[in-house]
C-alpha cells in the first residue's frame, strides 16, 4: 500500500511540474514587453520620422495617434518585422504637434497579443521655409515680403551686404512684409526669411528660404538738358551688344550717333552675347549714360517658357562686365507671363515694351526705318530697334538728329518716364508701353 502511495505521489508531482511548464510556456509565448525609448528621430515640414527600441519576441509594432476632438487614440498604422524599429509619418500639415503612442505585437497560437503601457510621446512637423521676394521701389529703401505660413508664431528676416550674412541685421516680425530704408544706394543687399513656431515649450524654426538679392534703387535724376515741360522720347534696342560684321559693329555706330548729339538709350541685352569681346561696348554704354536692360540670356524662350534663371543668368552677365545690374526687362518677343512679372519685381526691374516698332528686324531698309518711326513717334513714346543690325544703325543716323531738330529730347527709357512723371521711377514687374500706359497683358 504505502508503495501504491509512492507511486501516485510521484505521478502528482510530475503532472503538476508538466502543467506549470505548460503554463509558464503559455505565458510567454503570448506576453510581449512594452515598446520603450520611443524618439523623433527627424522631422520636416511635412514629414517625422521615429525610432524605438527593439522589444524582444515582437512580430512587429502598432502605431497610435491622438485623435484632439475625441480625446482617444486611433490605430494609425502597423510595423511588420520586430527589427524594424521606425516608422515615417508623411504628407503632413507644417507646425502642427501629434501625440503618438507605439505598442508591441506578438502573434501566438495564431491569437494576437499586444503590450500595455505605452509611452506617450509628444512629436511635430517643422514650419514651412516661407518665399521671399524682394523690390527696391525707391532710393534707398528695400521692400521684402514673403507668404504667410500656417501655424506659426512669427518670422525671422536677415539682410546684408555679404551674401554668406556675416554681418547680417535681424529682425523678428509678426508681419509677412517689413521696410528698410536708408540703404546704400546702388549697393547689393542679400535676404533671408524663416518662420517659427512655439511647439512644447521651445522655438521651433523653418528652414531659411532660399536667398535672394537686390540691387537698392539710386533715384533716376534728371540731367539738367532735360526739360520735362518739353517732348521726350526714348530710344531702345535690343538683341545686343552686337558682334562684328564684316569689321563693322552696328552697336558701336549707334553709340557714335548718341555720342555726337548728347542723345542716350536703354540697351536691352542677350547675356549670351556678353563676352570679353563685347564687354567695352557696356562700359561705353555706361560712360555714355545709357541705361543697361535685361533681354534674357539667350532669347530662345518667349512667353511661359521663361524661366526665372533666363533672366537671373542675364542680370548676372551684365553684372560682371559693367559692374552694375540692368535697371529695366524687356520681354522677348513683348510676351508677357506671371514668372517674368515675378523676377523683376524680385530683382527691382521695370518691364518696357513699345509703342514705336520699325519692324527694323524685317525691314532691313535704313530709309524705311527711318519713316516709320518719324511718321509714329510722339511725346512719351517708347521706340524700339535692334541693335545687331547694320541697316538699323544706318537708320539711326538719321533718326536721332532728326529728333533733336524737331524738339525731341532723347533718352533712355526709365529717364524719359521719370522725368514725364514728375521724377518718380517706373514701378519695379509693371510693364510701361509709353511713359503713363501700363500692360501686363501683352
Amino acid at each position: 500500500m504505502a508503495k501504491k502511495i509512492r507511486i501516485y505521489t510521484i505521478l502528482a508531482i510530475v503532472f503538476i511540474i508538466i502543467c506549470t511548464v505548460v503554463a509558464i510556456s503559455v505565458v510567454n509565448g503570448s506576453s510581449v514587453a512594452s515598446v520603450s525609448n520611443v524618439n523623433m528621430d527627424k522631422n520636416t515640414s511635412d514629414m517625422i520620422k521615429i525610432g524605438w527600441e527593439e522589444v524582444e519576441n515582437a512580430d512587429g509594432y502598432r502605431i497610435y495617434v491622438l485623435n484632439n476632438k475625441s480625446g482617444e487614440y486611433e490605430k494609425k498604422d502597423d510595423v511588420p518585422g520586430g527589427e524594424n524599429c521606425s516608422y515615417i509619418f508623411k504628407n503632413l500639415s507644417s507646425s502642427t504637434v501629434y501625440k503618438i503612442k507605439v505598442t508591441a505585437v506578438k502573434m501566438f497560437h495564431d491569437k494576437e497579443y499586444e503590450s500595455d503601457d505605452a509611452e506617450e510621446v509628444t512629436v511635430y512637423s517643422l514650419p514651412a521655409s516661407p518665399d521671399l521676394s524682394l523690390s527696391s521701389p525707391e532710393e534707398g529703401v528695400m521692400n521684402a515680403q514673403w507668404d504667410e505660413q500656417e501655424n506659426v508664431s512669427g518670422y525671422e528676416l536677415q539682410y546684408s551686404k555679404s551674401d554668406d550674412f556675416s554681418d547680417a541685421q535681424d529682425e523678428i516680425l509678426s508681419e509677412t512684409s517689413f521696410t528698410v530704408k536708408k540703404l546704400t544706394p546702388k549697393a547689393v543687399y542679400y535676404a533671408r526669411a524663416r518662420a517659427f513656431a512655439e511647439i512644447d515649450r521651445k522655438t521651433i524654426y523653418s528652414g531659411w528660404c532660399k536667398t535672394a538679392k537686390i540691387e537698392i534703387n539710386k533715384k533716376v535724376v534728371m540731367n539738367s538738358d532735360i526739360d520735362p515741360n518739353k517732348p521726350i522720347v526714348a530710344l531702345s534696342f535690343d538683341d545686343g551688344p552686337a558682334f562684328d560684321e564684316n569689321g563693322v559693329n552696328s552697336t558701336m555706330q549707334i553709340l557714335d550717333v548718341l555720342e555726337e548729339h548728347g542723345a542716350r538709350a536703354t540697351f536691352f541685352m542677350c547675356g549670351s552675347r556678353i563676352n570679353d569681346s563685347t564687354k567695352k561696348i557696356l562700359e561705353r554704354e555706361v560712360k555714355l549714360g545709357c541705361e543697361l536692360g535685361n533681354h534674357t540670356y539667350s532669347h530662345k524662350n518667349y512667353g511661359k517658357k521663361v524661366t526665372a534663371d533666363d533672366i537671373k543668368k542675364c542680370s548676372e552677365a551684365i553684372k560682371d562686365a559693367s559692374g552694375s545690374y540692368p535697371t529695366i526687362f524687356r520681354c522677348p518677343g513683348g510676351i508677357m507671363s506671371d514668372v517674368i512679372q515675378e523676377e523683376c519685381r524680385k530683382e527691382g526691374m521695370p518691364i518696357a515694351y513699345w509703342s514705336v516698332e520699325p519692324q527694323d528686324w524685317k525691314v532691313r531698309d535704313a530709309d524705311k526705318i527711318y519713316k516709320s518711326v518719324m511718321s509714329h513717334v510722339y511725346d512719351g513714346s517708347i521706340i524700339l530697334m535692334h541693335d545687331i543690325y547694320p541697316t538699323t544703325a544706318q537708320a539711326v543716323e538719321k533718326i536721332v538728329p532728326k529728333l533733336i531738330e524737331e524738339g525731341y529730347q532723347v533718352v533712355g527709357v526709365s529717364e524719359m518716364i521719370a522725368a514725364k512723371n514728375n521724377g518718380s521711377h517706373p514701378k519695379t514687374g509693371q510693364q510701361y508701353i509709353d511713359y503713363k500706359t501700363i500692360n501686363n497683358n501683352t
